[in-house]
């Protein structure tokens, strides 16, 4: 059931100091994956940093998927302070089952404050309720609707871009202004690939024509709080691939058009047939 994998996931954001000093979370159960979904990682990496920072929020994320990491076994947390300052905080974070270490990373932290304001405008795009719905399927907890109504599991060849919008559904309550951001950073781990993989004929996932791929590193910067409790549209752009390796870009807008996170993502994409 969606809202059973939901709660599944959201618990896994909640990280718990040990006796030693690092953090543990429980693995989201994905049986059908095979392997930790780094959307958990990207969360619980969120959670550590704010666990070990008083009066701030996360700014940015940083991580490198260093090895792919197992469901049955727990993953612990290490922290590093490099810093603590009056407006901004940055912590160094690894993550390791056992003597295999799956990431490490950088996190940023921000008390909150005014400046500024400015941003592009969102893309004109359908609206949610003129597309289909797709049911939460593999990692994906969330109510989702594609722009164009474009499959995520295609082969089919189209532009190196993808709209996709997505919320939580009504029944499930709103969690703090951290799991929301938690959130967003699970899922932003969901769909970026896929922009990538458009423009090349037969690939897709599931693609027999796929020999391996995964996610080598993912940033994400906050920029405004986020609410997913309402539909936000996720814009991605993949604007080059080439040694085996594809860059994607992505921005967050909620409903109303406001620009609260971005994303950038390089992924390893190897296909039948390129000598290595």
């Amino acid at each position: 059931m969606a809202g059973d994998l939901l709660d599944a996931v959201e618990a896994s954001f909640a990280v718990h100091e040990q006796a030693d000093g690092t953090y543990e979370g429980p693995n989201v159960p994905l049986e059908s994956y095979g392997r930790l979904f780094g959307g958990q990682l990207l969360a619980q990496a969120l959670g550590v940093a704010a666990a070990t920072t008083e009066g701030k929020v996360p700014k940015s994320l940083h991580l490198l998927f260093l090895a792919e990491g197992r469901p049955g076994t727990p993953v612990c947390w290490s922290v590093d302070e490099l810093h603590s300052g009056r407006s901004f905080a940055s912590r160094a974070l690894t993550a390791c089952q056992g003597d295999r270490m799956l990431v490490a990373g950088l996190a940023s932290m921000h008390a909150t404050e005014p400046g500024l304001e400015y941003q592009e405008p969102p893309p004109d795009v359908q609206q949610p309720e003129e597309l289909k719905p797709i049911a939460p399927t593999g990692a994906m907890p969330l109510e989702m609707r594609v722009d164009g109504d474009a499959a995520l599991d295609s082969d089919a060849v189209g532009a190196p871009c993808l709209s996709v919008w997505m919320r939580v559904p009504s029944d499930h309550l709103p969690g703090s202004p951290l799991v929301q951001q938690q959130l967003l950073a699970y899922c932003s781990d969901a769909t970026m690939m896929a922009a990538a993989m458009r423009p090349h004929p037969g690939v897709g996932f599931g693609s027999p024509a796929i020999v391996a791929s995964a996610v080598t590193s993912h940033t994400i910067s906050f920029h405004r709080p986020v609410a997913l409790d309402d539909w936000m549209l996720f814009v991605q752009h993949s604007p080059v691939a080439s040694g085996g390796r594809a860059y994607i870009r992505g921005d967050w807008f909620q409903a109303g058009g406001l620009l609260v996170a971005s994303c950038a993502q390089e992924a390893m994409i190897r296909v039948a047939g390129v000598e290595r």
